[in-house]
C-alpha cells in the first residue's frame, strides 16, 4: 500500500477490533453497520483535519466542502489498495451493487460517531496519527472489516457501503470532540 506507515496498519487493526468489541450483539456483528462505521470515522477524521468552525451547524448537518471532495478519493484509494494487498477481489462491475433494505447500518452516523470517536481517538493518539494519517488508517481498517465480513457480505457490496460511510463522515457535521 502505497505510503501506509506501521504505526497506521497497527492503528487499523485496533480499529477493527474495537469496532467489533463495540458492536457485537448475541448475534454477533452486523456486517453493514460494521463497515458503515469504520468508514465513517475514517471520514470523520478526515472532516475534522479540515479545521471547520461550525459554530452555525447543528450535528448531523451537511457541510459541503472542497476540501472533501479533493482529499476523499484518497480514502476510497487506500480501501481499494489494501483490499487488493490483503487477496480480496472486486468486479467494478459489481461494485456498490445492492443498497437494499437488507444492506443497511443499523446505526445512524451520528450515534456511530459517538460511540466510537472517542475509542478511535485515543487509538490515534496512541499510535502518534494525525488526523489524516487517522483517517488513512480508518481506510485500511474499513479494507480489514470488508475482508472479515466477506463470508456474510458480499466484498462489492461492501465497497459501496464503504464508500457512502467515508462520504457520510467527510460531509457531516459531527457531535464536538470530546477530549
Amino acid at each position: 500500500m502505497q505510503s501506509i506507515t506501521q504505526p497506521q496498519i497497527d492503528a487499523a487493526q485496533e480499529f477493527t477490533n474495537t469496532v467489533v468489541a463495540e458492536l457485537r450483539t448475541d448475534k454477533g456483528v452486523h456486517a453493514e453497520t460494521a463497515v458503515a462505521s469504520v468508514a465513517r470515522m475514517a471520514g470523520t477524521f478526515l472532516f475534522r483535519s479540515f479545521g471547520f468552525q461550525l459554530t452555525d451547524v447543528e450535528p448531523g448537518g451537511v457541510v459541503l466542502s472542497e476540501q472533501a471532495n479533493e482529499a476523499g478519493p484518497r480514502l476510497i484509494r487506500v480501501l481499494a489498495g489494501a483490499l487488493a494487498e490483503i487477496g480480496v477481489a472486486l468486479d467494478e462491475q459489481r461494485l456498490g451493487a445492492s443498497r437494499l433494505e437488507a444492506n443497511q447500518p443499523k446505526l445512524g452516523f451520528l450515534e456511530t460517531q459517538k460511540r466510537l470517536e472517542p475509542l478511535f481517538s485515543a487509538i490515534r493518539a496512541r499510535h502518534g496519527l494525525s488526523l489524516v494519517e487517522a483517517a488513512e488508517a480508518g481506510a485500511v481498517a474499513t479494507a480489514f472489516m470488508v475482508h472479515q465480513c466477506a463470508s456474510v457480505l458480499d466484498p462489492n457490496v461492501a465497497f459501496g457501503i464503504a464508500v457512502y460511510g467515508f462520504i457520510e463522515g467527510m460531509k457531516t457535521a459531527p457531535h464536538p470532540a470530546v477530549h
